[in-house]
């Protein structure tokens, strides 16, 4: 009996020195150390594939510390594959009066080149509601209907005190258009602007991974299998592969993470003999499993497969002559929420860039939320006593047991 007790009150005390020693460890398995800072403001770090390598899909587990492991707030910047910029190419608004009719007119120049279907006013918040008449003239003179009882509602979320209305209409090459504010003697609206859209796409920049290992295999489903391998957990957000086969071909892939019986599957892609292969899987992974469906066909074969990371930067304000690093690789962190979100519109494009160095274990380790002496003290405390309290009872317990044996 007294050998249980002892072995009961060894694995207590275990138990009570590993939960005072948790709270003092960390999940931020790696380490970093940022360049010198130069002057102080606000920088921008790249994230190179050997480090995102090391993140979760969500990059939450990631911190930019200094010397005494407090945590400096940042931003994470995404690159996408294609971003589109809208922006009002504006139009030279050449009169906007009321005239004899008692309407408000607004006359429009078309200084493009080409015939438009779209107008786009910008007008000042009002919650008055209106109807316009649109026509066109070639010499500002003589006036045709375009489309009438055109409703004034807004189009867009609005932007401080104005919003944007858009106006389609049958194409029209003419030299002028004129809008008409509808409603005798009534006030109009305030229209301040004119134009068209202007689009403009923007590539995303990308980050070339290591090349992966190349291994294919026909299968007897009329199928062929290839199988990529990378050196570690990339995001693989762009895949370019070189494919030979027939002069002609058009077929199927569909790629997978996993081996081929346990596959998840990461999209349905098309293969054809005129047309680069350039995908997005848009995942993290170390190997990819593709599936190329010959049916009757000669079997096609990817010879060469290349992979690219989009950018992902750190944004953050840093002071100069102090020494920061970055602590990473934790999969079990979530998050940080910093106040510096809400002022990113107030950063600007004018950062400076800084890099890091060579990536090492994180020693000694950084806490993630550190533990104060006093809190030691208390957790300390209450261990021992949860501890006291339990052999306590085992020790009651043990007498009862030896008085009902020895009456």
């Amino acid at each position: 009996m007294k050998k249980k007790l002892l072995n009961k009150i060894s694995i207590l005390a275990l138990l009570a020195c590993l939960f005072l020693q948790s709270p003092a460890q960390t999940g931020f398995r790696f380490r970093a150390e940022l360049d010198s800072i130069p002057q102080p403001g606000f920088y921008t770090i790249s994230l190179g594939p050997s480090l995102t390598a090391r993140l979760q899909p969500g990059l939450q587990d990631i911190r930019i510390v200094d010397m005494e492991g407090r945590q400096v707030p940042y931003i994470i910047k995404n690159e996408v594959p294609v971003s589109t910029t809208i922006d009002l190419d504006k139009l030279r608004i050449v009169s906007n009066k009321k005239e004899a009719d008692g309407l408000t007119h607004v006359v429009i120049e078309n200084t493009t080149t080409h015939a438009l279907n779209q107008l786009l006013l910008v007008i000042k918040n009002t919650e008055a509601h209106r109807t316009v008449t649109l026509s066109g003239s070639d010499n500002d003179s003589n006036w045709y209907v375009i489309k009438e009882n055109i409703p004034l509602n807004a189009a867009f979320t609005e932007e401080g005190d104005k919003y944007t209305l858009s106006l389609d209409f049958p194409e029209s090459r003419y030299r002028y258009f004129k809008v008409s504010i509808n409603g005798k003697d009534l006030l109009p609206v305030n229209i301040v602007a004119a134009g068209t859209y202007e689009q403009s796409n923007t590539s995303g920049k990308y980050m070339r991974l290591p090349a992966p290992q190349l291994l294919d295999k026909e299968g007897k489903d009329k199928c062929s299998y290839v199988f990529l391998r990378f050196g570690d957990d990339y995001f693989i957000d762009r895949l370019v592969l070189q494919v030979t086969g027939p002069k002609f071909y058009k077929r199927k892939m569909i790629i997978d993470t996993g081996s081929i019986g346990s596959a998840q599957q990461v999209g349905e892609y098309i293969l054809q003999s005129d047309t680069p292969v350039v995908i997005e899987p848009g995942v993290k992974t170390n190997h990819l499993l593709l599936k190329i469906q010959n049916e009757d066909n000669p079997p096609l074969q990817v010879v060469a497969a290349n992979a690219y990371q989009l950018n992902k930067y750190l944004y953050t304000y840093l002071d100069k002559g102090k020494q920061y690093s970055l602590v990473f690789g934790d999969s079990a962190a979530t998050a940080p929420v910093y106040d510096l979100q809400y002022f990113k519109d107030s950063i600007g494009n004018a950062l400076l860039p800084l890099a890091y160095g060579k990536i090492v274990l994180n020693k000694p380790a950084v806490t993630e939320q550190p533990v104060t002496p006093k809190a030691n003290k208390a957790l300390l405390w209450l261990a021992l006593g949860t501890v006291l309290v339990i052999l306590l009872l085992l020790t009651a317990k043990m007498t009862r047991e030896i008085n009902k044996r020895n009456p």
